[in-house]
């Protein structure tokens, strides 16, 4: 019989086995002067150089390396999980190589010591042979051979390159390799390049380190002839006073600087300019990527974005954000400078606050106080749309479903004699888009969902391609899943009717409907959305049917259907159905079904669903200064119910529940925007166990992986919970034995 203190010795022994396998092993490389000492971890580390106890160099990650410029102690520690671990080594001097042949050179004129063999030491061991001068801040080359950075515009300055690629690398930290080609060149501007540079210093590295120059021109600047020798000291001139930034790399859409000082720094590649004013302890890395973009539903944020942007620095700190918007813009957009918004994206949407800072004849300057790094957009916030729940016309038009809602929990059109999944299922969509949950919507106990439950068995053989869409998006918008509801997989349903060729059940308004309840449980519909793009009218518009003529509502569901897929906002085929769109819009400013007949209070609601999708504001959306959303309100009887037209009250159950939904600013599919309450008749456990289907945009990727949280984990959690379970086990089994 195990004794307690059989019991402590086995947890003592688990303890001491869990912190092995929490061990940190480091392994390093290197240990001269000038060369890099490499360090390799076993896992991921906060890591600290230490050169003869002076100042501390940080990293992160499960490799890093130090380049010593003095001999001495180098105290190497890595932290992780709470635990600890150093290596001290000594760095000495490296025996000088003796590179062969009768004077000791092989190819070159000159021969490279190992202190000089980074792109930054070669330049310099260049510059003491040919006679020419090199002005640096720290490690950054301000001049050479007197042509100084801004000397020929604001964004000319000295690059350098090995081998043709630019390193995203400081000069001073990139080491040269045997048969490298280093070029140091001047650039005017962005767009120049070593083919264009009108200042060029290339210095070819051999196998033995013996290496060449070749100055372009050949008579450089500043410099008399070409020397053999000469024993010239560079000269150094720390300037701190002076603002620096090197640009280390540029593209068509993004831009990368080493920032050595406190400092602005403007980029012009995107649309609207920027400014950056950086406080931030230098250096620091700071690239800017422009992102392409035309519409975007920021959670429960509506904006028409007009700059989309991914700011990326290798260190925290506090940088002002400035930038204008003409007034022009803001005109067209019918919006003031208190509607311009700055958006950060940190797992939803925020708004950071703007500050307007001026303006002048043409525009408006704003600035922002931002920190760190994330993905932002600079916006224009719509007026008046969408409504919010608790407006009147969305209060009445509720007020009125819930007066219809039958006794059995379900829904259909007053008159009709009972109730019908469909218009159940339109209802939850529409219970859903307001915030609500559709299981507390009850009547006589019974809620819609109860009223799904009871009779989806009963309708499961007479459903088709569009049932399965309709209820899955119902169940998906009520936070249900779809996949297992009442013992039925609808999503396998759907899919069962998906054809080799991506069409979706035998019409095209099939295909629609199956891509959008698709999408919404995150399926990839990328063969049907194909299929639905190749199935356009030459008008741009789409048809119920393959080869049909092409009407507005089967349009604007495409266009939800087709974003919803993954199709670009601002592709030439949304563009194409937009424009089509357009035509449907009479002059009342409705919008109808074909172009012969009246507007109405569906193909409106359809319209606006699609235009929110598409990331243009429907209020704009006008004809004869009246817009879509005006209309659609227009039919709003008293009660709360809305019209077909304004001449005939047909369906008004089907036009409710569209006008709730699109008057929301909710295209389809429908995420829900609710809490699943806990006072409803679905028990706790089911709760937990429905899926969560709003997905967060997919971004390039730009959060970096933070230290400080990382080391705020506890230490060894899992392997300790681990021990005490057994330990308590253990103990269980013991009092069971009397022991």
């Amino acid at each position: 019989m195990m004794k307690l203190k059989h019991v402590l010795v086995l947890f003592l022994t688990l303890v001491i086995l869990s912190s092995s396998v929490s061990a940190l092993t480091i392994e390093v490389t290197g240990g001269y002067r000038g060369e890099p000492v490499s360090v390799t971890l076993d896992q991921k580390a906060f890591i600290i150089f230490r050169m003869n106890n002076g100042t501390p160099v940080y990293a992160y990650g499960t490799e890093a390396k130090f380049l010593p410029y003095v001999t001495g102690e180098l105290r190497i520690e890595a932290i992780a999980n709470g635990v600890r671990s150093v290596k001290i080594i000594q760095i000495t001097e490296k025996p000088e190589e003796k590179a062969g042949g009768a004077e000791g050179i092989k190819q070159g004129a000159y021969y490279l010591p190992s202190e000089s063999r980074t792109a930054l030491g070669a330049l310099l061991k260049a510059s003491e042979l040919r006679g020419f001068g090199v002005e640096l801040s720290g490690s950054y080359v301000r001049g050479i051979g007197g042509i100084y950075e801004k000397s020929m515009g604001e964004t000319s300055g000295w690059m350098y390159s090995v081998n043709g690629e630019i390193p995203m690398l400081p000069a001073s930290d990139y080491e040269l390799k045997p048969e490298d080609t280093l070029l140091w060149y001047f650039v005017r501007n962005y767009g120049d390049g070593p083919s264009t540079s009108p200042y060029k210093i290339e210095i070819k590295v051999y196998s033995d380190w013996s290496f060449d120059i070749q100055i372009t021109p050949p008579m450089p600047w500043g410099i008399e002839g070409e020397k053999e020798k000469v024993e010239v000291t560079p000269k150094i001139t720390p300037t701190p006073e002076i603002k620096k930034v090197a640009l280390l790399n540029a593209t068509e859409n993004s831009r990368k600087f080493l920032v050595l000082q406190n400092t602005s720094i403007e980029v012009n590649f995107t649309e609207i300019p920027l400014k950056l004013n950086l406080s931030i302890s230098p250096p620091v890395e700071v690239t800017i990527k422009k992102e392409k973009v035309s519409g975007i539903i920021f959670n429960n944020l509506y904006a028409t974005p007009l700059e989309f942007f991914n700011l990326e620095l290798n260190k925290s700190g506090k940088i002002v954000l400035n930038f204008s918007i003409s007034k022009e813009k803001l005109f067209e957009l019918n919006a003031s400078p208190h509607d311009v918004s700055l958006l950060k994206f940190n797992e939803k949407w925020v708004r950071i606050p703007v500050e307007l800072s001026g303006e002048n004849e043409t525009h408006y300057f704003f600035q922002a106080e931002i920190k760190n790094f994330s993905l932002f957009v600079i916006a224009v916030e719509w007026k008046n749309f969408p409504l919010e729940r608790t407006d009147e016309a969305i209060v009445k038009a509720l007020g009125w479903l819930r007066s219809i809602q039958r006794e059995d929990g379900g829904f259909a059109n007053p008159g009709e004699k009972s109730s019908s999944l469909s218009g159940t299922s339109w209802a939850i969509m529409a219970i859903s888009s307001a915030g609500e949950d559709p299981r507390l919507w009850k009547k006589n106990g019974n809620s819609p969902l109860d009223y799904l439950r009871r009779n989806v068995h009963k309708e499961l053989d007479q459903m088709g391609t569009i049932d399965y869409a309709r209820t899955i998006l119902a169940l998906v918008s009520a936070k249900e899943n779809p996949r297992n509801f009442e013992g039925i997989d609808f999503v396998e349903l759907l899919k069962s009717k998906v054809k080799e060729d991506g069409q979706i059940g035998d019409y095209v308004h099939t295909t629609i409907w199956g891509i959008l309840a698709l999408a919404s449980v995150e399926e990839d519909v990328s063969k049907s959305v194909e299929w639905l793009k190749n199935h356009q009218n030459d008008d741009g518009g789409f048809s119920w049917i393959q080869g049909g003529e092409s009407d507005f509502d089967d349009t604007a569901a495409a266009i939800q259907a087709l974003i919803a897929g993954g199709e670009p906002r601002d592709s030439e085929v949304i563009r194409k159905a937009l424009d089509y769109l357009r035509e449907g819009q009479r002059e009342d400013g409705g919008v109808s079904y074909f172009n012969e007949l009246s507007s109405n209070s569906a193909s409106d609601a359809w319209t606006i669903q699609a235009l929110v999708a598409a990331g243009a504001n429907p209020m704009e959306w006008k004809r004869n200064n009246i817009s879509v959303v005006e209309h659609l309100l227009g039919l709003q009887e008293e009660d709360g119910h809305f019209k077909y037209n304004k001449d005939y009250d047909s369906n008004p159950g089907y036009m409710t529940v569209s006008a709730i939904i699109s008057l929301l600013g909710k295209p389809h599919p429908i995420k829900p925007e609710f809490t699943v309450s806990t006072s409803s008749e679905q028990s706790q456990e089911e709760i937990q166990k429905t899926p969560e289907v709003s997905k967060t945009p997919e971004m390039t990727e730009t959060v970096r992986e933070e230290l400080m949280e990382e080391e705020k984990k506890a230490p060894g959690f899992e392997v300790t919970l681990a021990i005490l379970t057994i330990l308590v086990i253990t103990l269980i089994m013991m009092r069971k034995k009397g022991g």
